[in-house]
């Protein structure tokens, strides 16, 4: 198997196990976390469980990443936007977060304390993202999706000039959020006493979206095990298929716990920081399909659901 197949699979297997049991990692002693400190401050090495879990995939380690001083500035730039709820989690359960070069996947959240009956965090991104527009990152990303061989039709998502670390940090950190306030089922399926969950009616489990609006197109889309690229010249097909669904995204028609983050993300963004949010399928110079997610009645429905993630950040402790 070569490299490149190995990493798309590590990818795929990234994308579709729960976010906060990845790469989890028992401490020999119980984690302590200063809620008082700077989340800067929280920036350190790779846990080499994390490390490990790429070599042992056959793929070369990724490489440790020290930030300039520029970088710096833009991640505390993305802490300081994030909502109340978001930072309070972060100072509470955040042990680590960490940066490398080489890695295959954006972003993995992991659980360094699972004995815990209020679990730690670390968190290890690309650096790449450093380096990006949340425009540019998430228009390649979204490309993934699609074949563009002979067509000349592209993709493209326009969601402002913000550092892409804004909208990664967002993401990364409602995995958290998830994680302390229960936004998706604690179990595989949702139970009846479930019935005001943001997944309740959607997803009938973590994998699996509910009748009304699965469809062969999203089940098939390369974010999910087994999923293969779309021919470009269907991807407004695509698009309308993501039209019939309450998902914020592509990407979080992949399982509930990015269904939910994504929706945060996207909420946050463009009411609170008034960025934009569309999809564009061009051919030629013309749009073929233009799409406001966050304008969907279906998407908005579901934002009725979020509890309040601009609450008075709550005093200290774990």
């Amino acid at each position: 198997m070569t490299t490149t197949r190995t990493a798309a699979m590590l990818l795929v297997l990234l994308l579709t196990a729960a976010p906060v049991a990845i790469a989890q990692a028992p401490p020999a002693v119980r984690i302590r976390i200063d809620p008082t400190s700077t989340l800067e401050s929280r920036v350190g090495p790779t846990d080499p469980s994390v490390l490990k879990m790429f070599a042992d995939a056959g793929m070369p380690t990724p490489i440790a990443h020290t930030l300039t001083d520029v970088e710096r500035q833009a991640l505390a730039r993305a802490f300081a936007v994030l909502p109340p709820v978001h930072q309070r989690v972060l100072r509470e359960r955040l042990r680590r977060l960490s940066f490398l070069d080489g890695m295959p996947n954006t972003a993995l959240t992991s659980t360094v304390d699972t004995e815990a009956g209020t679990p730690a965090f670390d968190l290890t991104i690309r650096a790449g993202v450093l380096r990006e527009t949340v425009s540019e990152f998430l228009t390649t990303k979204e490309r993934t999706c699609f074949d563009f061989s002979g067509s000349d039709r592209t993709v493209a998502v326009e969601a402002g000039t913000l550092d892409a670390i804004v909208y990664v940090l967002l993401h990364e950190a409602t995995h958290m959020v998830d994680g302390a306030m229960g936004l998706t089922p604690r179990e595989a399926a949702p139970r009846a006493s479930e019935g005001a969950l943001l997944t309740t009616g959607v997803w009938t489990d973590r994998l699996t979206i509910a009748g009304p609006y699965a469809n062969p197109l999203l089940d098939g889309l390369a974010y999910r095990r087994g999923g293969r690229p779309v021919a470009a010249s269907d991807a407004h097909e695509v698009y309308a298929a993501l039209r019939r669904t309450p998902f914020a995204s592509l990407y979080g028609s992949s399982n509930w716990h990015d269904d939910v983050a994504e929706l945060v993300a996207w909420h946050h963004l463009t009411s609170r920081l008034k960025q934009p949010y569309r999809i564009l399928v061009r051919e030629r110079g013309h749009d073929v399909l233009v799409y406001e997610p966050m304008a969907s009645p279906l998407v908005q429905r579901r934002l009725r659901l979020l509890p309040s993630m601009y609450d008075a950040p709550q005093g200290h402790g774990n």
